[in-house]
């Protein structure tokens, strides 16, 4: 029973999985007439995946994702049942069942890391459902109907070790297999996905980020046989749509929030003052009233200068010898008078601020930061 639980899982996964649009529509308008029904094949959808798989009961997990959800929904085009639960799974992996219930599994939460890239799993979800891309999906493809969709969820519950339950399992999982969403639902899914994290005030180079860790992930997991690594395998084709369509947009791409990178702090250790990124010491001297100053206005200079996307000519040197400035993107950053005694030489911080954002840039070496 338990292998024919995992492939009915898996047949719901992949059928039911997020989407994105870097073209303006890659679906019809929906319609509001199957509401009702996708509705009711979502309900039944629900209780058949909680059968089959774990349910996390964590009031504050679930509570942070409804806080999230409710963000997003007032950017939605139909009012449906838009709700999240956690499944325990290590899989990363999300899907959206129609009428808008959706699920997270304990490995996708792990795997995101900030709350703008939960809020972009969670769009791109919602948007599946929004537009009803199970449906427009089920019509291309004319092999599975919202009847085929609720058949198999009825013979599961309903067949138990029967032939016909078994049947039904194997059928489902054929299908599902053969109707992913397509590439350009995806898209659509991404592109108004991008558009719902601007409107709720979430980043949207979330969308971005996540995308672009699963193509390393994907690499690092070759024979990975479940959830998002085998259920996206266009990664690489979507990154470029969402690049392109925020640049359309005219959103600067901005990631190292979204990331948790680039992280600047100051502290005292022994005698010494200290300015860390990403808690590797970019500097250090003995503490005093001025040292501890500086420390923290250089901070606060670094922390909004500082971007992944930076390249190499951003951060330069200014000036004649004895009143040199480091400059990043035309803001001064430090200059000759303000060194004090016993730290580097400009250039010499220079190379060290580029050694930090090199090391930030190494959890995800795919990445084109200057694109």
């Amino acid at each position: 029973m338990m292998k024919k639980t995992a492939l009915f899982a898996a047949a719901l996964m992949m059928f039911f999985l997020p989407a994105g649009c870097a073209c303006a529509a890659a679906s019809p308008e929906p319609s509001e007439k199957t509401i009702k029904r996708e509705l009711k094949i979502g309900r039944k959808g629900a209780e058949a995946i909680e059968k089959q798989v774990p349910r996390v009961l964590d009031p504050a997990a679930e509570a942070r994702l409804a806080m999230i959800a409710a963000k997003l929904t007032p950017y939605l085009q139909r009012d449906l049942e838009y709700s999240v639960r956690i499944l325990d799974m290590k899989e990363p992996n999300a899907f959206a069942l129609p009428g808008g219930r959706t699920y997270f599994t304990t490995g996708m939460l792990e795997f995101l890391k900030s709350e703008d890239e939960i809020a972009a799993v969670m769009c791109h979800e919602f948007i599946h459902a929004d537009r009803a891309h199970g449906i427009v999906q089920a019509k291309r493809n004319n092999r599975l109907t919202l009847l085929t969709i609720a058949g198999l969820v009825a013979a599961t519950q309903a067949g138990g070790d029967s032939g016909a339950g078994i049947a039904a399992m194997a059928n489902g999982l054929q299908t599902a297999l053969m109707n992913s969403y397509s590439i350009e639902l995806e898209k659509e899914a991404d592109a108004r996905g991008i558009d719902v994290l601007y409107k709720a005030g979430y980043n949207p180079a979330a969308m971005l980020t996540m995308m672009e860790r699963m193509k390393v992930e994907k690499l690092k997991r070759a024979q990975y046989q479940m959830g998002i690594f085998q259920t996206h395998p266009e990664e690489e084709e979507r990154v470029d749509a969402a690049l392109k369509y925020l640049r359309d947009k005219g959103i600067e791409i901005q990631r190292k929030d979204v990331v948790q990178s680039l992280k600047i702090k100051t502290d005292t250790v022994s005698g010494d003052a200290r300015l860390y990124v990403d808690d590797a010491v970019l500097l250090s001297a003995p503490e005093t009233e001025a040292s501890r100053k500086l420390f923290s206005e250089l901070g606060e200079r670094l922390d909004s200068t500082l971007e992944l996307e930076l390249a190499p000519y951003d951060i330069k040197i200014l000036g004649e010898k004895g009143s040199q400035s480091l400059v990043i993107r035309r803001k001064t950053i430090l200059t000759e008078e303000e060194l004090l005694p016993g730290m580097p030489p400009l250039a010499e911080l220079r190379d060290r601020i580029n050694d930090a954002l090199n090391r930030s840039r190494r959890g995800n070496m795919l990445t084109d930061y200057f694109d």
